[in-house]
């Protein structure tokens, strides 16, 4: 485009020299005003074409400073028509070709941007706009050639006043198809939003609905209460259901409480923390079987064989990470085994981890190694901590980093004194002021149990 602007002002100068030249010599030839007038044409299609390559929001800036200096001259030559100034026939071819050769380009420029992308043909908009661009240029020059009494003024303002006609009816029919089909398509999308609506509520109501049946197989407060007196447990899903659970239940003199990370989260892992808890009951309750680490064998053994696919090896790799803890609240002792999450204990100033074995309870590498049976005795005011993964993985923080383990772990120390539902609202402010304006990343459970 500045190439073009190049040839244009190089023929304009060329133009309005030899135009002016003719003036000072043949002054009452009408040739020297149309070889000055090309000149003007040229000059001012440079200036235009200058703004063409910018931004649409630029241009329109553009747009209006040369409508305001056009206006500018229509008013200088009004005054000086009244006043009988000299050079007034100048300044009127000057502000003729101004308006027509450097202000109406770029308004037409404007228009078939703004307006293409509402035309179902594109060509509809640029056949318009030029339209529009050539009829006002020539009711523009009409005018000026009537006023210098020069020959072709009917001509032009005839040819104007028809093509800016046709344009105007153009226009209202394209509008008219337009609007037309646009209230088709809004008719069109309105049901579509309304059917999309319908849908995503009925998936929410089955989907809140499932949440209250997982909600119903969760311990209970008042089962947690009756044999944990002393106890807080922080759950915050990241979706409506969750895979994160806790499950308890009272059998064979000892009180079972799991917290557990089910594969994935939403409707798929609380899917499968159903699945879980369905066949931790059965294996306590059902099969009568009483040890952590037997337990959770049976449930390993139970999803392999429920997730497995019939003619294909890979693939069924579901389960959970958990703690499962067998409590005698009368000798105070604690069996316990850990999949992939430890549990944690806090003796006075002590923090003892109760190391987790390095396989899931669901289909891996190492589908036939035990898992381990922690016997620990318990001593009053102990606080055991089990938790998911999920809160020490939050990102957030000033650099948008995750919480980590060790955080978390120092918070639970600071905390030991207070009250355990202090406790837990101290980790849920710290969670939520760490995560910040940031999307949660998983499932978040971690209980707390004073002895």
């Amino acid at each position: 485009m500045k190439k073009i602007c190049l040839v244009l002002f190089l023929l304009a100068i060329t133009l309005i020299i030899a135009g002016t030249w003719g003036l000072i010599n043949y002054n009452s030839e009408p040739l020297p005003y149309f070889v000055l007038m090309f000149g003007l044409v040229f000059f001012f299609l440079g200036i235009s074409f200058l703004f063409f390559d910018q931004a649409y929001d630029k241009r329109i800036k553009n747009a209006r400073i040369l409508l305001i200096i056009g206006i500018t001259l229509c008013a200088l030559v009004v005054v000086g028509a009244n006043m009988h100034l000299p050079g007034v026939s100048i300044t009127a071819v000057c502000t003729a070709c101004f308006l027509s050769f450097a202000y109406l380009p770029l308004l037409t420029k404007n228009r078939i941007e703004k307006w293409k992308q509402y035309t179902r043909k594109v060509w509809h908009a640029y056949l318009l706009s030029f339209g529009d661009l050539i009829s006002i240029s020539a009711l523009i020059l009409g005018f000026l050639f009537k006023k210098l009494h020069w020959p072709g003024a009917s001509i032009m303002m005839a040819l104007g006043v028809v093509i800016l006609a046709a344009c105007l009816i153009g226009w209202n029919r394209l509008f008219s198809s337009e609007i037309v089909l646009r209230k088709l398509a809004e008719g069109k999308l309105r049901d579509s939003l309304n059917e999309i609506e319908e849908k995503n509520k009925e998936i929410l109501d089955s989907i809140n609905y499932a949440q209250r049946i997982q909600h119903a197989l969760l311990a209970s407060e008042s089962m947690l209460k009756k044999n944990l007196p002393e106890h807080f447990v922080l759950f915050n899903p990241k979706d409506i259901v969750s895979g994160d659970f806790y499950w308890a239940c009272e059998a064979h003199d000892k009180f079972y409480f799991v917290i557990a990370d089910s594969t994935g989260h939403g409707v798929p892992g609380a899917f499968m923390s159903l699945l879980n808890i369905s066949f931790l009951n059965e294996a306590i309750n059902e099969k009568g079987i009483q040890r952590t680490n037997e337990i959770l064998a049976h449930v390993r053994q139970r999803l392999i064989a429920s997730l497995a696919i019939e003619g294909v090896s890979e693939g069924g790799n579901d389960g959970m990470d958990c703690i499962l803890m067998a409590l005698d609240t009368k000798k105070n002792i604690l069996e316990v085994s850990c999949a992939h999450n430890p549990l944690v204990i806090i003796r006075g100033q002590e923090l003892i981890e109760i190391a987790a074995d390095k396989i899931p309870v669901g289909k891996s590498v190492k589908n036939e190694m035990p898992f381990t049976l922690h016997t620990i005795d318990l001593k009053k005011n102990d606080i055991l901590f089990a938790f998911t993964d999920g809160f020490a993985d939050q990102f957030g923080g000033p650099k948008g980093k995750k919480l980590k383990y060790k955080q978390l772990c120092e918070t639970l120390i600071s905390n030991k004194d207070l009250p355990m539902r202090t406790q837990r609202e101290n980790l849920l402010n710290l969670f939520t002021g760490w995560k910040g304006n940031l999307e949660q990343v998983d499932d978040v459970l971690i209980a707390g149990i004073r002895i």
